[in-house]
């Protein structure tokens, strides 16, 4: 298996987390509460809280070029995405002490795991499959949003900043560490079981957003 059949081999379960989103459902439908905007940007706050020192980790525990400009940039672009996150935290009514509270151990758990755990194509697949889910899934969410009042505009151009899909460089960064970790003798078998981990953390997310 290429670092190419790896990326397809996940694209049933990517697609699973995508098409059966409760909150875009609920989104479609006006049935989202003020309660509900607000947990979606602490989950969002809690995420990038996680994901900045795990991925920090990556770059110390695989420093190979390919590796560690994939981490780096992931890095880069949470780093990025926080300072638009900013702004948006106001607009939904929370304070600096609603985002110190709340579910930061269950929603950073699950994202810490590549950090501490994974080899690098274990790693790069999980972060691959992660935007893959995201991105389609606030890109609905942007075009739904747009009835709802409820959702205010700065929320909105977050969640468009990410796009519709997993930025190329990223995409092109993945591949190039799968394809490294591959000749290094990283099981596939293993490399995939490690992305489908993506279940608990999709879980754990939207089920946060929906009821706290």
């Amino acid at each position: 298996m290429n670092a190419e059949q790896l990326l397809e081999s996940m694209r049933p379960e990517i697609d699973r987390h995508i098409s059966g989103n409760e909150f875009v459902a609920r989104v479609r439908a006006g049935e989202i509460d003020h309660a509900q905007v607000q947990r979606l940007v602490i989950a969002e706050f809690y995420c990038q809280e996680a994901e900045l020192p795990t991925y920090g980790l990556l770059v110390g525990r695989h420093r190979h070029e390919a590796p560690a400009n994939l981490f780096g940039l992931t890095i880069h672009t949470v780093a990025k995405a926080r300072r638009v996150l900013g702004p948006v935290a106001e607009a939904v009514g929370l304070r600096p002490d609603d985002l110190s509270v709340a579910a930061g151990g269950r929603l950073s758990r699950d994202l810490s795991l590549p950090g501490l755990l994974a080899e690098p194509g274990e790693a790069a697949l999980y972060l691959h499959s992660d935007l893959s889910v995201w991105c389609p899934v606030f890109s609905e969410l942007v075009e739904a949003a747009q009835q709802v009042d409820s959702v205010p505009k700065e929320l909105i151009e977050y969640m468009a900043w990410w796009g519709s899909e997993p930025p190329q460089d990223i995409t092109d960064g993945v591949l190039e560490v799968l394809t490294y970790a591959l000749g290094q003798g990283e099981d596939p078998d293993r490399i995939l079981d490690f992305a489908r981990q993506l279940e608990s953390g999709v879980s754990t997310y939207w089920d946060f957003v929906l009821t706290g």
